[in-house]
């Protein structure tokens, strides 16, 4: 895209006006991180030729004297002062308008050699989008929405940004990317979560004294040194952080569209999907991936690439196109094969509102015809109307209008295309056994599928339940990965051994996975923390046993907003370990339970992979089909005697 107008004479060089759209929502109004963001540009810009130039709103309440929740704010931030720069009337920052007129009016008013653009809150990613307003039901900009605002604010623009920042949750992904490569040099965003205090711009800014006349690509390479540097020592194995080349885009997206026709191509057959699919979900996801949190249906671009490049051929292109375009990248040590960019494969079929939205933002037709193959499996359960899909409807409909059309949201549709998954249960009814769940003679439980489950089933774990006192609930202790098993046969078995994570008491936590590699398991166990229901976040490390606490979240909410509140879990606070039963009388409703109260001890809490306590369980496997949707198989019974030694 051409910018419209020509730079203003008498600009300093090598001066930059940094333009923060911040939305302050509950990151400020709860933990005045906002504030403290604000606080540390003020501590870094001390030259004349470096500035901030601040929109603020969004938060029902602000932890400072200046910014007020009745009105969008607008301030410079310059040698170390913060001055008022004249308040507009609220609106929603969810709203294509406002961060347009924001655009508008700091280029005009406040042009620089370099300018660029941050968006500051909680991110959702491709469908969620950024900046939830908490005055607005949690109204965000989509990606479409963003780009129309981009599009109104380049009208006053002489040439790109250098780079457009995401100082949020889960935004580097491809589709992000396509929407910026028109207005920006380059895009610095996160893969995983943020937490709440994100970039440290104290450390930015003064980098950017030293080194005034730097492109985006070495200012964003600080941004991730800088922002690594400063990340809490539980939360850096879970980092990440990348500046991608916009200008490379347009190759990768057309190396892209190669592979998705092959991808999809190779998809009409169900042994080559149930291919892909297995090494899909082994590939690095992002957020929050379980059915206890919920999904938010980021996965690893080239992780996706990898997992079909056996049967698609242009693999190795589109990993060249995405390593040309990722010009430096942070990861932690839990994501040490991320590879910069994300992009949204549904792990879980969520709703028809999801897939609506994904339409609008979708990079080519292959791969939206994928994805609506995968929503007819799991609304199908793979039956017959899966194996007559025709991808005419994608290809021929009304799929790109907003290309040419409405580009604010959701386009509205007569009869809406994705109104079919309105009739998604979730659970799988295509999974047959060649050899039904058993006990062998030494104390195993296995089973067998049969030859057209091969071609169907992609994930199997084990779940865990305790017997409760009275004798008909059972109470979930979660999920297990110590499952081996052969795709080749078929047959899988239990490979568990009666430990468990436990806190320091010998309380089991129940325990659903949120991520799975060779190295390390991620998980997650609903808690009440000093009175508050959350979940806590940890990971193990497979190789010795080790567990590193993240610390306590709430995961994602209603809007797809990414919390970035992540709590430090320390001595003295009181755990409760909350557990889900299902009953064994018909017609009987699942219940809640408490644990027992426990209060941290020490400085930082332990979780230790230890024995069960002594008494009766049950064990079934979880079986999840290639579409998304589990069946789980009849429990076994098992004990854990005095000295923790299992019997089936």
């Amino acid at each position: 895209m051409t910018p419209a107008s020509s730079q203003p004479a008498s600009i300093a060089k090598d001066s930059w006006t940094i333009l923060v759209y911040l939305c302050g929502s509950d990151l400020e109004s709860q933990s005045a991180a906002a504030t403290t963001d604000i606080n540390e540009m003020l501590k870094g810009t001390q030259n004349n030729n470096i500035r901030y130039v601040v929109e603020t709103g969004g938060a029902r309440s602000w932890k400072n004297n200046i910014m007020r929740s009745n009105q969008l704010g607008r301030y410079v931030i310059e040698n170390g002062q913060i001055s008022d720069a004249g308040a507009v009337s609220a609106a929603t920052m969810g709203d294509a308008r406002t961060l347009a007129e924001f655009i508008n009016w700091g280029v005009r008013a406040y042009p620089a050699d370099h300018m660029a653009l941050i968006l500051w809150d909680h991110g959702g990613g491709s469908i969620s989008g950024v900046c939830f307003d908490e005055l607005n039901r949690r109204d965000s900009l989509y990606l479409r929405e963003l780009d129309t605002a981009l599009n109104a604010g380049f009208a006053t623009m002489w040439e790109k940004f250098e780079f457009i920042g995401f100082d949020a949750c889960l935004m580097s992904t491809l589709e992000t990317a396509n929407v910026c490569a028109s207005y920006a040099d380059y895009m610095v965003a996160s893969q995983e979560s943020e937490p709440g205090g994100g970039w440290e711009y104290a450390s930015i800014t003064r980098w950017l004294a030293q080194n005034p006349a730097s492109t985006g690509a070495e200012l964003g390479r600080a941004i991730c040194d800088t922002y690594l540097a400063s990340v809490q020592r539980n939360m850096k194995g879970f980092v990440t952080l990348s500046v991608t080349d916009l200008s490379k885009i347009d190759q990768l997206m057309q190396d892209y569209s190669a592979f998705s026709k092959e991808m999809y191509e190779s998809g009409s057959d169900q042994s080559k999907l149930a291919q892909m699919t297995r090494a899909i979900n082994q590939a690095e996801n992002y957020g929050c991936n379980n059915r206890r949190e919920g999904f938010t249906n980021m996965v690893d671009l080239g992780g996706i690439v990898d997992a079909c490049s056996a049967v698609a051929p242009s693999a190795s292109t589109v990993k060249k196109s995405l390593a040309d375009a990722i010009v430096y990248q942070i990861n932690g040590t839990y994501h040490a094969g991320a590879t910069g960019l994300s992009t949204y494969y549904p792990l879980a079929i969520n709703d028809k509102t999801e897939l609506s939205i994904f339409e609008t933002v979708a990079v080519n037709p292959s791969y939206l015809s994928y994805v609506d193959r995968l929503a007819h499996g799991a609304t199908y359960n793979g039956g017959s109307q899966y194996q007559q899909y025709s991808s005419d409807s994608v290809w021929q409909g009304n799929f790109w209008e907003w290309l040419i059309g409405n580009a604010l949201g959701v386009q509205e549709q007569t009869e809406p295309h994705w109104s079919y998954v309105d009739e998604h249960t979730e659970e799988s009814t295509q999974i047959g056994f060649a050899d039904e769940p058993q006990i062998d003679e030494e104390g195993t439980l296995w089973f067998r599928f049969d030859a057209a489950s091969l071609d169907r089933a992609a994930v199997v774990s084990g779940m865990v339940y305790e017997r409760g006192d009275n004798g008909t609930d059972l109470i979930a202790l979660g999920e297990t990965f110590d499952v081996y098993g052969d795709w080749t046969t078929g047959q899988f078995a239990d490979g568990f051994d009666g430990r468990w994570l436990s806190l320091p008491d010998g309380q089991a936590l129940d325990l659903t996975v949120d991520a799975a590699t060779e190295n390390h398991v991620v998980y997650v166990a609903p808690i009440e923390l000093n009175g508050e229901e959350c979940y806590l976040r940890l990971c193990q490390n497979l190789s010795d046993g080790s567990v590193v606490i993240e610390g306590a979240w709430n995961a994602v909410d209603e809007s797809g907003a990414m919390d970035r509140t992540i709590v430090d879990v320390k001595r003295g606070d009181k755990i409760v370990p909350l557990y889900r039963a299902v009953s064994t009388v018909e017609n009987v409703k699942p219940k809640d339970y408490e644990g027992d109260e426990y209060t941290v001890a020490t400085d930082e809490l332990e979780v230790a992979y230890v024995a069960l306590p002594e008494g009766r369980y049950l064990y079934s496997f979880c079986i999840q089909d290639v579409f998304g949707d589990v069946t789980y198989t009849p429990s076994a019974e098992f004990e854990v005697d005095a000295d923790g030694t299992i019997y089936f």
